[in-house]
């Protein structure tokens, strides 16, 4: 028995919220009275707000069209095999893209709305598969087809535009390829000028994050909050904007951000497994904290095998096991082995040559990270990395000078998490010969940085509560019922005289710097 439509519905947007089973009956009747470019009309109205709120109906409403429709728009047939990718599980994973679908290569035949979905579905389908290199050429590929149409015929496709260029921007994004935010930016403007909020908080987000891990923090912090101030919040996109402020927060030494990251966590990351990954391994407290972190990467490299990673998730890979290493010693090996082409391998060459002395080849590496990107993640770090070399050489004056070039970075981007590359103690002798404070400190002089006597279990549910993980999580990885664990967490904060998650993470780090101060 077929769901009765109110003849509303019939002329009105279907609200997704309320009766998302209408559009797929109004499709369908659509179609058995005006035809199927009628009914192809319906569901283009109603895609933006049905992809992000009801895939499944969408999914519903595309297969109720008539035949002929893929036929003639076998573009359709792309956005019906994402569709059945995103309500299966949303794993990048499941999408493919059905080689048969190959547009013509005839110039005229190309300057279509359909060929630029279908291309756009090949990017997609080349960046989920790992193709990285191919889902860039396909990408170049679209947009010469979009910039055979004047403006006359893009207005035409302006509703649809917003998807085709942030799907670009993802691609370029997976693949670090150089253009990625500017296709976001695109995608953001047409996304607001047309009405479409679902796509524009997302560009709006994927801008933001690129800004952040390239350590551009105060254009992260602008495009954040334009992300936020869009209305259109959805739980299965909304992880990149969490993991956004995870990172700004940790970068800060902002004690909130391990909530950030739970919140990030506790929704679907899809493409966004590595970077999380990444986040967390920054965030990780201690031993317990790293293994915790450590057991979910060896997972996920389960699901998306080393051998096959390339471009931004390899970069991300490598990060966190960068971080992870400074407590699990066994992971420098694989650190060394996994090369990323980008100014991150010579930036840890750096790093690793400093801390075994050979100050000569660390100086090498740090000049070769610098010269590949003036992004400021890179760049302080290595200037610092430059300083702390020169310095252990005994060349005052240039670790001096250096010193002050990496503080200001630094400070103008609030990146305080750069200092972490060098020991304390050699930080404040550089410091004190630059003449230069060292900014972002979390705890006044003489404040009690240090822990109370724990327990192997209160040490173990400490490094794991800054991990991002929930309490249910944590229970699971202790193997203890969650009762148990509050019961547990409870003694804990009375232990550290704190009476918040949050605040017992910050105890602990504060620890943590005091230990490194006198080391």
């Amino acid at each position: 028995m077929t769901a009765e439509i109110p003849e509303h519905a019939k002329t009105e947007p279907i609200d997704p919220r309320q009766r998302p089973y209408d559009l797929p009956v109004l499709v369908a009747e659509t179609g058995a009275r005006d035809g199927w470019q009628a009914a192809a009309a319906v569901v283009e109205r109603h895609w933006d707000a049905f992809a992000s709120q009801s895939p499944r109906h969408l999914l519903a409403a595309l297969k109720a069209l008539p035949g002929e429709a893929f036929v003639n728009m076998p573009s359709l047939s792309v956005a019906a095999n994402y569709l059945q990718h995103v309500v299966i599980d949303g794993e990048p994973r499941r999408f493919f893209h059905d080689g048969r679908l190959t547009p013509s290569p005839d110039p005229e035949a190309s300057a279509t709305l359909d060929t630029l979905i279908l291309l756009t579905g090949k990017a997609a389908a080349d960046r989920t598969a790992g193709r990285l290199e191919e889902g860039r050429r396909t990408v170049l590929e679209a947009k010469a087809v979009l910039d055979r149409i004047d403006s006359a015929g893009r207005s035409e496709y302006v509703t649809s535009l917003p998807h085709l260029r942030f799907q670009w921007g993802r691609t370029l994004d997976a693949a670090d390829a150089a253009g990625a935010i500017a296709e976001y930016e695109e995608a953001y403007d047409l996304a607001r000028l047309t009405g479409q909020p679902v796509i524009a908080r997302r560009a709006a987000g994927h801008i933001a994050w690129s800004h952040a891990d390239r350590g551009r923090l105060n254009d992260a912090d602008l495009w954040l909050a334009r992300a936020q101030a869009e209305p259109g919040a959805n739980g299965r996109y909304d992880a990149i904007l969490f993991l956004t402020s995870a990172l700004l927060k940790q970068d800060r030494q902002d004690h909130t951000a391990e909530m950030e990251l739970g919140r990030a966590l506790g929704l679907p990351l899809g493409e966004q497994w590595a970077a999380a990954l990444w986040v967390s391994a920054l965030l990780a407290h201690g031993r317990p904290g790293a293994s915790s972190v450590d057991a979910r990467l060896e997972r996920e490299l389960d699901r998306h095998p080393e051998v096959h990673l390339g471009g931004a998730d390899a970069r991300y890979v490598k990060a966190a096991r960068a971080r992870l290493a400074r407590v699990r010693p066994r992971l420098r090996q694989q650190v060394a082995l996994l090369s990323t082409g980008t100014a991150l391998d010579p930036l840890l060459d750096a790093s690793h040559a400093y801390l075994e002395g050979r100050f000569a080849d660390a100086l090498a590496h740090s000049e070769e990270a610098r010269n590949l990107t003036a992004a400021p993640r890179v760049e302080a770090p290595a200037l610092l990395l430059a300083s702390a070399s020169h310095h252990a050489l005994g060349h005052v004056p240039t670790a001096a000078e250096l010193f002050g070039s990496a503080n200001a970075i630094i400070r103008q981007e609030r990146m305080f998490s750069a200092y972490s590359f060098i020991p304390a103690r050699t930080l404040g002798l550089l410091a004190q010969h630059a003449g230069e404070p060292i900014h972002g400190r979390t705890h006044t002089a003489g404040e009690d940085a240090t822990l109370p006597k724990l327990t192997k279990r209160e040490q173990q549910i400490l490094g794991l509560l800054a991990s991002g993980l929930s309490t249910q999580q944590i229970a699971a990885e202790l193997y203890i019922s969650p009762n148990t664990l509050k019961s547990a967490m409870r003694d804990l904060y009375r232990k550290l005289g704190v009476n918040s998650r949050a605040a017992a993470v910050q105890r602990a780090k504060r620890a943590e710097l005091s230990h490194a101060r006198e080391h």
